[in-house]
C-alpha cells in the first residue's frame, strides 16, 4: 500500500516552471538520495529568488540615486539661470543708463554749440560697441571718454552675461529632459522591486513548507534559519564593502592632504575691466555644497577612524518618509520585541545616526548602502517587507532583526561601529 499524504491547502498542483509540486516533495521522500537532492534543489531556488529580490532593490536604489544627483544639478542649473537673468537684465540697464547719459551730453553739447562731429563717432562707437581702436579722449575729451568707456565696458559685460545666460538655459533644458528619463527609470525599478517582492512571498512561502516537510521540521524553524542565514550573508558583505569604502575613503583623504594647495581662485573676469569708479557686476555661479551627515563623538573615541562618506538622499516616487523622530520613535517602540530595554535605544540612536541620520533613503555613494540601518545590498530589506524603499518602519524591522542576529544588542553593535568605523 502505498504512502498516504495530503497536499497542504492552497498548494498549487502544477507549479510554474522550475518550481517542485507538493507531489514532487511527497516522491523525494522515498530516498535519501532523492530527498538530499529535493532539499538542495529548493534552497537553491529559495536562494535564487533572495538574489532577485536583492538585484531588483539595489537596481532601484541606484536608478534613485542617479536621478536625485541629476535633479540635483537641473535645481542647480535653474538657480543659475536666475542668477544669470538679473545680472544680464542690471547690466543692460546699466548699458541703457550710460547710452542716456552720453545722448543728454551730446544733446547739451549741441545746444551750446561744443558739438563736433568726433562726439557722434564715438557715440555711434558705443552703439554699435566698437569703441576700442578709437583713442576717444582725442576726439571727445576726458569727460566724456570715461563716460563712453563706461558705456563700452557695459554693453561687452551685458553681451558675456547674456551668453552665459543662454548657455545654462541650454544645460538646464538638457538636464530637464535627463530628469524626466532618469525618474521614469526610479519608477520602473521600484516597480519591479513591488513585483519581485510579491513574487518571492508567494512563492518562498510554499518553498519554505516544502523544505520543513523533506527535513522533518517546521516552516518556523526553516524560516528562523534562512534568516539566521541572510543575517550572516548581509553582516559579510557589509563587513567587505563598508571597509573597502573607508579605505578608499582614507586615500582620497591622503591624495588630498598630499597635494599642494592650490592657489586662491579668481572670480570670473569681466570681458574688460572697467575704469575706476565705475564697477561692473562679475557673473556669479554658485554651487552651495551638500553637507555631510555629523557623527555623534563617542565618550571615549578611539584613534580618529576615516570619517564616513556623505550620503545622497534620493527622492523616490512613491513618498518616501525621511522623518527622523517619527523614525526614532517607532524604533524605540519595538526594542521590547527582541528582549532589550530601554537602556539600548542610546546606543541605537547614535548607531543610526553616525549611519544615515536616520533617513529612510540615505544612500551610501561609495559602498551602496541604504536606508536608516544601511542594508547591503539595499535588497536585504525586502525579507521585512515589499515597501523597503519608502518606509522607515520596514528597514527598522529589518535592521533591529540584523543586530540581533549579528551582535545581540544595538549596544554592542555600537561598540563593534565605534572600533570598526562600520558594523
Amino acid at each position: 500500500m502505498g504512502t498516504l499524504w495530503l497536499t497542504p491547502a492552497g498548494a498549487a498542483e502544477v507549479p510554474p516552471g522550475d518550481f517542485p509540486s507538493w507531489e514532487e516533495v511527497q516522491d523525494a521522500k522515498e530516498s535519501e538520495a532523492k530527498k538530499t537532492a529535493e532539499i538542495a534543489r529548493i534552497g537553491g531556488l529559495l536562494s535564487a529568488l533572495q538574489d532577485q529580490s536583492e538585484a531588483a532593490g539595489s537596481a532601484a536604489v541606484q536608478a534613485a540615486a542617479e536621478y536625485a544627483v541629476t535633479d540635483a544639478a537641473l535645481q542647480a542649473a535653474s538657480a543659475k539661470v536666475e542668477v544669470l537673468a538679473a545680472q544680464t537684465e542690471q547690466a543692460h540697464f546699466d548699458l541703457v543708463q550710460h547710452r542716456k547719459e552720453l545722448g543728454a551730453l551730446a544733446a547739451q553739447s549741441y545746444k551750446t554749440g561744443g558739438t563736433n562731429m568726433g562726439f557722434f563717432v564715438a557715440l555711434d562707437a558705443v552703439q554699435s560697441n566698437t569703441v576700442h581702436g578709437l583713442n576717444v579722449v582725442q576726439i571727445v575729451g576726458d569727460k566724456t571718454a570715461a563716460l563712453v568707456h563706461k558705456a563700452s565696458v557695459a554693453g561687452k559685460i551685458a553681451a558675456a552675461l547674456a551668453a552665459q545666460e543662454q548657455a545654462a538655459k541650454d544645460e538646464r533644458g538638457r538636464l530637464s529632459l535627463e530628469a524626466e528619463a532618469r525618474l521614469t527609470e526610479a519608477r520602473s525599478a521600484q516597480d519591479a522591486v513591488t513585483r519581485q517582492a510579491a513574487e518571492e512571498k508567494q512563492r518562498s512561502g510554499q518553498l519554505t513548507a516544502q523544505l520543513a516537510s523533506l527535513k522533518g521540521t517546521t516552516a518556523e524553524v526553516e524560516n528562523a534559519y534562512r534568516q539566521g542565514q541572510a543575517a550572516l550573508a548581509a553582516y559579510e558583505a557589509s563587513q567587505a564593502a563598508k571597509r573597502a569604502a573607508a579605505e578608499g575613503q582614507s586615500r582620497r583623504q591622503a591624495d588630498a592632504a598630499a597635494r599642494p594647495a592650490p592657489l586662491p581662485a579668481a572670480g570670473p573676469a569681466a570681458p574688460e575691466a572697467p575704469q575706476p569708479g565705475g564697477p561692473a557686476p562679475a557673473p556669479v555661479n554658485p554651487a552651495p555644497a551638500d553637507p555631510a551627515p555629523t557623527n555623534p563623538a563617542p565618550a571615549s573615541p578611539p584613534p580618529a577612524p576615516p570619517s564616513p562618506p556623505p550620503v545622497v538622499v534620493p527622492s523616490l516616487p512613491g513618498g518616501a518618509v525621511n522623518n527622523p523622530a517619527g523614525a526614532k520613535s517607532y524604533a524605540s517602540t519595538r526594542l521590547g520585541a527582541h528582549g532589550w530595554g530601554q537602556d539600548q535605544f542610546l546606543c541605537l540612536a547614535q548607531l543610526w545616526t553616525k549611519e544615515s541620520n536616520w533617513l529612510t533613503t540615505a544612500t551610501n555613494p561609495y559602498s551602496g548602502a541604504y536606508g536608516i540601518a544601511q542594508a547591503l545590498p539595499p535588497g536585504k530589506y525586502s525579507s521585512a517587507g515589499a515597501d523597503w524603499l519608502t518606509s522607515y518602519r520596514t528597514q527598522i524591522d529589518w535592521g533591529l532583526g540584523y543586530i540581533r542576529e549579528r551582535y545581540g544588542s544595538p549596544c554592542a553593535a555600537w561598540n563593534h561601529s565605534m572600533a570598526k568605523n562600520w558594523y
